[in-house]
């Protein structure tokens, strides 16, 4: 989370989130009021200030995330190994195939995340895969309290509505104009040289960016079962941004 005093950036890890927070310290006027990578909203929700989050089709997530693995980064990637699983990381797609059949199995949640894979959330994990995890517990109020009372896809619909605080959406396939727009309408008035930002976006290069295990992938089909399996467990994702 990081938030400014009229407004708060909601950054999900692996949607250019890293790229988003650099733009804002560099060209935004308004005092910092709090950063904590990936933090939830929670005590701190303010209806007054505008919230923005960004957003990615879940398997490009995936493969950008076991990608990022694979270089020997990320937080997920040290948990697997630390629990024998570093065999998941061998840089191929095949290699990629097997790991996203092992996350999005509900029974391997607590490898990924704690509260995700609390025993006492085993029905939140059963009800959502750990991409749409990560979206709602910055995208809510109070996420885990609200996904707790959940007991079906309706449920999380319902909860998701009553508690969603996001205002503006940042998609990682329009990156660049999302963000032009965010900045020239939602944020004007906290961003200086509107110009040289908007050239920023253009023109600077990513951050926290790892080499991509399918940048020479010529066949990166999963296969009619696993596809339908990550249908499956991000179905909130799917249908909340179409992908």
């Amino acid at each position: 989370m990081h938030e400014f005093e009229s407004f708060v950036f909601l950054d999900v890890q692996k949607t250019g989130s890293t790229f988003v927070s650099h733009l804002l310290t560099e060209f935004c006027t308004e005092e910092v009021m709090k950063y904590k990578k990936h933090a939830r909203v929670e005590d701190r929700y303010d209806p007054k200030k505008f919230y923005f989050i960004t957003v990615r089709n879940p398997l490009d997530q995936y493969i950008s995330l076991y990608s990022h693995g694979c270089a020997g980064m990320g937080g997920l990637a040290r948990r697997l190994r630390k629990r024998g699983h570093g065999d998941l990381y061998d840089s191929t797609w095949e290699g990629f195939r097997v790991w996203l059949k092992f996350v999005l199995q509900p029974d391997v949640s607590h490898m990924l995340d704690d509260e995700y894979g609390d025993d006492a959330n085993d029905h939140i994990r059963e009800l959502i895969g750990f991409q749409t995890y990560r979206y709602l517990e910055l995208a809510m109020r109070t996420p885990l309290e609200t996904l707790a009372e959940c007991e079906t896809q309706d449920d999380v619909r319902a909860g998701y509505e009553k508690t969603n605080v996001v205002d503006f959406t940042v998609h990682h396939e329009t990156f660049a104009d999302d963000l032009e727009e965010l900045i020239t309408t939602k944020l004007r008035h906290a961003i200086r040289d509107i110009d040289g930002a908007i050239k920023h976006i253009r023109e600077a290069p990513k951050l926290n960016t790892s080499d991509r295990i399918d940048a020479f992938q010529t066949d990166t089909r999963l296969g009619r079962k696993l596809q339908t399996t990550l249908n499956e467990r991000e179905w909130l994702l799917h249908e909340l941004f179409e992908y």
